[in-house]
């Protein structure tokens, strides 16, 4: 789980309770876009894994799994390697 899954369950804990303020409202939206990019990411990297299984492709799934790691860990992924 990244600091921004937790930041969110704690916005939306707050928000069970009470409106939130204008500031938090800014940083749900905020985590959401950062969800949004972890999920999409994560997605590609599945549908890649699948391919380099399907192709029997070691190599490539290697690196996928290290980028999947990476962005368990970091939220994203560095430079690709082509």
């Amino acid at each position: 789980m990244l600091p921004v899954h937790q930041r969110l369950a704690e916005l939306y804990t707050a928000s069970c309770r009470r409106p939130l303020t204008a500031a938090e409202e800014a940083e749900q939206r905020h985590c959401l876009q950062v969800n949004t990019m972890y999920c999409w990411e994560m997605a590609r990297l599945t549908n890649e894994a699948v391919l380099a299984a399907h192709t029997e492709d070691t190599e490539w799934q290697q690196e996928i799994s290290a980028q999947m790691f990476e962005v368990r860990i970091s939220g994203k992924v560095g430079k690709r390697r082509e």
